[in-house]
């Protein structure tokens, strides 16, 4: 299991995506540090499901972590797209987008790279998940935090369309 950084330490870690402090992502940090993976499922925008998603772009550091993440989802899946879709997690949400926290001035850790939504509907900021009621499945979320990653469905004011490479405490 991986060991990712607190959120505090994701300039350290990850680079700093606004090394000139004005509020504008940094094309050279961008260059440097994202790649773009592929998703073993076809996955389509949250907000436009007629699109197709090319793949996650994601900070480099975390893109092993979530090909792996995403083909253990897919084998338990069994290899199946109709699977997937019922699991709603053919509705992707989103990774790098530079950003702030909501209600903070902090980056968000999209703004790092480190962080991925699915199902972004079901799964609302603040929504208290319940994977009984087609919300998040217990599988996608032991997947991901086989890898160490951190789902913002256990947090105080929930996320669980959230997946970060970046602990909290």
């Amino acid at each position: 299991m991986n060991t990712w950084p607190l959120q505090k330490d994701c300039k350290a870690y990850y680079g700093d995506p606004d090394p000139d402090g004005d509020g504008k992502p940094s094309r050279t940090w961008e260059d440097e540090n994202l790649v773009r993976i592929a998703c073993p499922w076809k996955i389509y925008l949250a907000w436009d499901i007629t699109k197709q998603a090319s793949g996650i772009r994601i900070h480099r550091k975390c893109a092993s972590s979530l090909t792996s993440v995403l083909g253990t989802i897919w084998a338990h899946a069994g290899a199946s797209q109709d699977k997937i879709e019922e699991m709603r997690l053919h509705l992707y949400g989103g990774a790098y987008a530079f950003r702030t926290m909501r209600g903070s001035n902090k980056l968000s850790m999209h703004a790092y790279g480190c962080a991925v939504d699915f199902d972004t509907e079901n799964n609302l900021l603040g929504k208290h998940w319940n994977p009984d009621h087609g919300m998040m499945p217990m599988s996608v979320v032991q997947a991901f935090e086989a890898e160490g990653w951190v789902f913002g469905g256990r947090w105080q004011r929930p996320d669980a369309q959230h997946y970060q490479a970046a602990r909290v405490s």
